[in-house]
């Protein structure tokens, strides 16, 4: 009878895991579709973010982002580029100048927008996760543009480990994402509507990186104002770093 009474109660529990297990999946489901409808609106129908040049903002960032690469391989062309998080594919378009382009992205129908503005690109729908399935340190330059603040702060160990992984040795790394230092002030004006927003500040980037075995090599950062009227924040960083 005990027997009895104890599978009962594992057929029991098996059970309750069975559900709990398909409710945590519906919810996971349901938070995917609303962060890839997020991302849709955001680079497909938004006109601010949605067009195949770079709005002000962006450009502001490209500026800073071309000096790097310009500072770095001034005397090397056709490099082989990862630009990860490419959105609808501006910055990729932009790299062109300077070798092979792969863009990656996690959402579909935003890789579909980018493929019909620029077709002569490389776009794949994925993440790092997938790009490594395919290759490792093939690439000489690595931009990951406004994706970290994006990974949760458990995640983002590795999410720079697998970079690291993709990156040649002696290959550089550009890191560009708001600052945790100003978060609490640019939030008093604009609030954060992103999926996932976990900011990091510059002092805990740097170690982030530098535990994977990267030199810091530049800091720069820019300020925009959070509403129109404002003062400006100086909201960015911008980093370049070499892989040793």
């Amino acid at each position: 009878m005990g027997v009895q009474n104890y599978n009962n109660q594992n057929r029991g529990m098996k059970l309750i895991s069975k559900r709990i297990l398909r409710i945590f999946k519906r919810v996971l489901l349901r938070f995917r579709n609303s962060e890839n409808l997020y991302y849709e609106n955001l680079f497909i129908t938004n006109p601010k973010w949605n067009s195949k040049a770079p709005n002000d903002e962006e450009y502001k960032r490209w500026l800073i982002i071309q000096s790097f690469v310009e500072q770095t391989y001034y005397e090397q062309e056709n490099l082989q580029i990862l630009d990860i998080g490419c959105g609808r594919g501006w910055l990729s378009n932009l790299l062109t100048k300077y070798g092979n382009v792969t863009g990656v992205e996690p959402v579909r129908s935003v890789v579909g927008h980018a493929k019909k503005m620029f077709p002569h690109l490389n776009f794949i729908c994925g993440t790092t996760k997938t790009i490594l399935k395919k290759q490792q340190n093939k690439f000489d330059l690595i931009i990951a543009s406004e994706v970290i603040e994006h990974i949760s702060d458990n995640k983002k160990k590795e999410f720079v480990q697998e970079i690291a992984m993709l990156l040649k040795d002696k290959g550089y790394l550009i890191i560009t994402t708001p600052r945790k230092e100003v978060e609490q002030l640019w939030n008093s004006y604009s609030s954060q509507d992103q999926p996932i927003e976990d900011w990091i500040g510059e002092k805990e980037l740097v170690e982030l990186i530098s535990a994977e075995n990267f030199t810091t090599l530049k800091l720069e950062r820019f300020s925009i104002a959070p509403i129109e009227g404002a003062a400006e924040i100086l909201i960015y960083q911008l980093w370049l770093f070499q892989k040793k």
